[in-house]
């Protein structure tokens, strides 16, 4: 549990409830990741469980027992059940989030449970910073966190709902500072981060990205929603049958286009807050630069000139552009779902646009 925050005995309960899914999910999922980024995240995972500033060294003694201890809980579970989450005198199945949430509500308190990539369990509990509604879509943005697992995205949906994690975000925005800092090369990330105050304060910086980022996240949420009402079933039959190859990951490259180029990038050029623009284009995974060389040539004309309509240009053809993409290599898939990874690799990196 997170020990900046003080609960009641009853929350504290709660908590510890969360927390023990939590460790069994991580025991069972941990091993998913390549040895670097596992130390990585056990790292970011110390910092948060002990409440530590971003800016605070860590202790290689004290992390490398607490490692040891952790994973010493995960071999103690890793064979259990998840435990239903009794809040009074009710008992809740673990994925019944409407009903738990309701019962804490008095407490600000919000529950998730969600089931991730590779069908990991994902399960946190944390302040309810701010919820409302957007074209029928409920927003819950989260603050501190008091039990969650391993993985951490900063922001996730599902057919009805949209969830911020601000401390992922914080946190996100933390490591990307750290990565250029540490270079301070003449990059997109440079330029995003030049917009925010870092060289006053870190922690009043990392505030002001959180409250400008967390709506760029929304927005590709709801593209992403806008994709599952259209071909939501026939994505996820698709994600099982390409799990771990290199199918997988270029087919959310393209996902992710879509999302961007439906709801994103014209809010993104519709509020035309360079910093976000900067900082949308210094996140671009190589494979995504790769497949949408385009975009970055589009940005890199409106970082010299300032003007808008290049881009805005771009997003409506490259919208259609994807959607046409996706179809098609569903379409491959639906013809002959066991082995379709080849084929879908040829069709998407014949695709760039």
């Amino acid at each position: 549990m997170n020990a900046s925050q003080v609960l009641t005995t009853e929350q504290a309960q709660w908590v510890e409830q969360v927390q023990y899914n939590c460790d069994i999910s991580d025991a069972n999922h941990a091993g998913n990741y390549t040895l670097c980024i596992y130390l990585l995240k056990m790292r970011e995972y110390f910092r948060w469980i002990h409440a530590l500033d971003f800016e605070q060294s860590l202790n290689s003694d004290e992390m490398s027992q607490w490692l040891r201890d952790k994973e010493e809980i995960w071999d103690q579970v890793i064979d259990e059940n998840f435990r239903p989450i009794r809040i009074q005198h009710n008992e809740y199945d673990i994925y019944d989030t409407e009903g738990i949430n309701a019962s804490i509500q008095s407490s600000n308190l919000f529950y998730h449970a969600g089931i991730g990539q590779k069908s990991a369990q994902h399960f946190f509990i944390a302040n309810l910073a701010d919820h409302y509604e957007h074209e029928g879509i409920k927003i819950n943005v989260t603050g501190t966190e008091f039990a969650r697992d391993l993985t951490a995205p900063p922001a996730l949906s599902n057919q009805s709902e949209i969830i911020v994690r601000q401390e992922s975000l914080k946190r996100m925005c933390w490591e990307r500072y750290q990565e250029w800092h540490w270079s301070q090369l003449k990059n997109p990330m440079g330029t995003a981060l030049s917009y925010y105050p870092f060289a006053d304060s870190i922690s009043e910086a990392l505030q002001l990205m959180v409250q400008t980022e967390q709506d760029t996240l929304i927005y590709h949420e709801i593209g992403e929603m806008q994709i599952s009402q259209q071909w939501g079933e026939q994505w996820s039959v698709m994600m099982l049958n390409l799990l771990g190859t290199k199918a997988e990951l270029l087919a959310r490259a393209v996902r992710d286009h879509l999302a961007d180029c439906l709801s994103t990038l014209p809010r993104l050029l519709e509020i035309n807050n360079p910093a976000s623009i900067h900082f949308y284009f210094a996140n671009l995974t190589h494979i995504r630069k790769d497949l949408f060389p385009s975009a970055m040539e589009a940005y890199q004309n409106w970082q010299k000139r300032k003007q808008i309509q290049e881009l805005e240009s771009l997003t409506d053809k490259a919208a259609i552009h994807w959607e046409k993409t996706l179809q098609s290599l569903l379409a491959i898939h639906h013809r002959k779902p066991e082995n379709s990874a080849a084929e879908i690799v040829a069709l998407i990196e014949g695709s760039r646009y």
